[in-house]
């Protein structure tokens, strides 16, 4: 299968995908919740410059390949509410020149 950009709508939906998840770790008593956005994962390939050749707001410049990390942060906090912890695993370095 050759690889495709998602859609916006299909970004909304991992969005939403994020938050029900959070929501059911949640309910299923544990303490808190980690965002993976490192080791070449979706999220990360977002980051990393080497992989995010979007030209539209979620490409480009860091602020926009942040955009999904920030929607994805603010609905799982809307799902689980304040007083529970939300970390983000981010993989900061591609160990390539013209990488992270």
């Amino acid at each position: 299968m050759i690889p495709k950009a998602l859609t916006l709508k299909e970004i909304k939906d991992i969005v939403h995908a994020f938050a029900s998840a959070a929501r059911r770790v949640k309910e299923a008593g544990f303490d808190g919740v980690e965002i993976h956005s490192a080791h070449g994962y979706l999220l990360n390939q977002f980051f990393s410059p080497l992989t995010n050749k979007r030209t539209d707001e979620y490409g480009g410049d860091l602020s926009n390949r942040i955009n999904i990390h920030l929607e994805v942060i603010k609905s799982v906090l809307e799902a689980v509410g304040e007083h529970f912890p939300i970390l983000l695993r981010l993989g900061a370095c591609d160990y390539i020149n013209g990488g992270s």
